[in-house]
């Protein structure tokens, strides 16, 4: 059995919100059968150059969706991501989709989209679930500061289907597909590439099929394919953890240089590592921490750092760390460490 057992959120953040490069091979050529120039929809949205990138880097989603837009506009097609999407073979997902098409059911290659879908695509995550005789896909973004990502949104739903399809055959059609957005102008298109009611204004962007339809063999299982594809999106998701830990060390280290003045804002370190303040409020979220709890956990490791060994003195250290007043940073190393500071440096022969 080609599965693995499903996970939750991503917790690997970028600079942005990133979703793998394959998701844009083919859209100049799609862009282009509509009429536009791909090249001035990329440019204008901050994907050129995009089209040469191997499988493994990333572009922004930010960018992606946006360009979903402006491709929807230029080429007088208001539901762009939707036919876009009917048309998307999941193969072109990349590992993602050959993730998908080599496992052994269909249940297993939704099992592995789900777990493989975070290190696609930052920040998002896709659950599959069975109730009784009803399965479903839920797909979400998790990042609040993405501007609109209904094409995404609907061409996302519209390629899940597409792979159930594969197992299913090109006739199936889900029960019922829920979108989160508002309704669009033309709901009658969402209806004839679904083959079924489509409803909008709901909880989740939602897939509805009978649970049944999840014993179905995938017509390209491969269990060897499918190992191979795995460590490929593991060393991906290992890479993606490395650039973090860099990142944290990197704000970790603007925080601490900047401690001698008084606690450091958000906005300060954002400007030190010049990029907006809310990025670096997204980045640090995603690795679990505030702005605030990674201050207090640069001001709690220097603490004894400083204090060690007598290299400072409690009022020094207190003023390294940023604190105008020496009770304050008392009462905050006696709260990390169960003793006071000098009673601390008083054990340890400082």
């Amino acid at each position: 059995m080609t599965r693995l057992p499903t996970q939750g959120r991503s917790g690997s953040p970028a600079s942005a919100t990133t979703v793998l490069a394959s998701v844009v091979y083919g859209l100049d050529a799609f862009i282009a059968r509509l009429g536009a120039q791909p090249v001035d929809v990329f440019s204008r949205c901050g994907l050129e150059g995009r089209l040469s990138s191997t499988p493994s880097e990333t572009v922004s989603l930010d960018a992606y969706c946006r360009t979903l837009d402006y491709a929807a506009s230029k080429t007088a097609t208001a539901n762009f991501g939707l036919w876009f999407g009917h048309q998307f073979a999941p193969r072109r997902l990349g590992m993602l989709g050959y993730a998908a098409l080599s496992s052994s059911i269909l249940g297993d290659a939704l099992d592995n989209l789900a777990t493989f879908f975070p290190i696609h695509q930052d920040n998002s995550i896709v659950t599959h679930s069975r109730q009784g005789e009803t399965a479903r896909l839920d797909y979400d973004v998790g990042d609040p500061l993405l501007h609109d990502h209904r094409q995404d949104a609907e061409l996302t739903l519209a390629v899940l289907c597409n792979i159930i399809r594969d197992a299913c055959g090109q006739n199936w059609t889900p029960v019922a597909v829920h979108f989160r957005n508002k309704v669009p102008s033309c709901t009658n298109e969402h209806e004839k590439v679904f083959g079924c009611k489509v409803l909008f204004g709901q909880e989740t962007n939602s897939i509805l099929f009978p649970s049944a339809s999840l014993a179905t063999p995938m017509p390209a299982a491969d269990g060897l394919l499918f190992s191979a594809i795995k460590d490929g999106l593991l060393q991906i998701q290992a890479h993606k953890q490395s650039l973090e830990q860099d990142f944290l060390l990197q704000v970790r280290s603007v925080i601490l240089d900047l401690l001698p003045h008084g606690h450091p804002s958000i906005t300060q370190v954002a400007e030190r590592l010049g990029c907006p303040y809310w990025t670096l409020q997204r980045r640090l979220a995603a690795s679990g921490f505030t702005h605030r709890l990674l201050v207090e956990d640069v001001r709690r490791q220097h603490a004894l750092k400083y204090l060690r060994n007598g290299e400072h003195s409690v009022s020094q250290t207190a003023f390294l760390l940023g604190y105008s007043e020496g009770s304050a940073f008392t009462r905050a190393f006696t709260r990390w460490h169960g003793c006071s500071p000098r009673s601390w440096q008083g054990t340890t022969g400082g």
